[in-house]
């Protein structure tokens, strides 16, 4: 009997797994964003290194906020040791805003 529940279980993951991944391969735009990175990386030198500044006064354990001048700078903030970087647009959805 559990595999009667496989293919509903799938239908039920590819709902919430296709938007999910379309909001987070949206590359930065302007604004904030959020930079994903080790625990044991140095996020000022990453940032300084890409252009970007931090925004607030703490940092989470893997990832930190900025402030970057281009889209591109924030891009190539993954070029610099960053594991990933989610534009503002990215975070909104994943919270449920629209029209931020």
């Amino acid at each position: 009997m559990p595999g009667k529940f496989v293919l509903p279980f799938a239908f039920l993951a590819s709902l919430v797994t296709t938007p999910l991944a379309l909001a987070l391969s949206a590359p930065p735009g302007d604004g904030p964003v959020l930079v994903i990175l080790s625990p044991w990386a140095e996020a000022d030198r990453l940032l300084a290194a890409s252009g970007g500044r931090p925004l607030g006064p703490r940092r989470a354990p893997f990832a930190i906020l900025a402030s970057f001048p281009t889209p591109a700078a924030a891009a190539a903030a993954r070029d610099h040791g960053a594991w990933a970087v989610f534009g503002g647009a990215a975070l909104a959805t994943l919270c449920g805003v629209s029209h931020a």
